[in-house]
């Protein structure tokens, strides 16, 4: 596995910086205690955007991951929750049709995203598609399932592609876990 993350300082290192807080000495501001592990992604919207992401937000943050990293390290398993009854209400017609999919073929897990009338081979693995023209902002309610864990991006040759969980199949399906 590859870490792609990155310190960054939840109040900043110097004035002007996201969050500087004056009131800490130089010794409190390079402390570990002013430090959050972030994603690259994270750590530059955080830093873009102080008035959401402030101190509180990001200590509270810091304290979840070290007490789950903790837990972890004893041997449990920490999972997060996933909003699957939220996608019923985003998406009802598409998770039922998703459903009804996986029922018929329970083994599938590819989803290509299409446009009615264009075609496409993705190769011998199997899959299921769904049509911009059948589900309103598609791509939108994709990107909010891969957000909540439902499925993940495995898009190739410009072809939205995607997996399914096998968390979100047993949702769908009505396997419990």
């Amino acid at each position: 596995m590859t870490n792609t993350g990155v310190a960054a300082h939840i109040t900043a290192a110097s004035p002007g910086g996201a969050r500087y807080d004056e009131t800490l000495t130089p010794e409190q501001r390079s402390d570990i205690t002013n430090g959050i592990w972030l994603c690259q992604t994270h750590a530059k919207l955080v830093d873009d955007d102080d008035l959401t992401y402030t101190p509180a937000v990001l200590r509270d943050w810091k304290e979840i991951a070290e007490r789950m990293a903790a837990l972890e390290a004893r041997g449990f398993v920490v999972r997060r929750a996933r909003p699957f009854p939220d996608l019923e209400k985003k998406a009802p017609r598409l998770l039922t049709e998703m459903r009804e999919d996986l029922n018929k073929r329970p083994l599938v897990r590819q989803i290509i995203v299409l446009t009615k009338g264009v075609g496409y081979n993705p190769g011998p693995t199997p899959y299921f598609v769904y049509y911009h023209q059948d589900h309103e902002n598609l791509l939108a309610v994709m990107t909010i399932m891969v957000h909540v864990g439902a499925i993940y991006d495995i898009t190739f040759n410009d072809v939205p592609r995607y997996n399914f969980t096998e968390e979100f199949v047993s949702y769908l399906i009505g396997e419990s876990s």
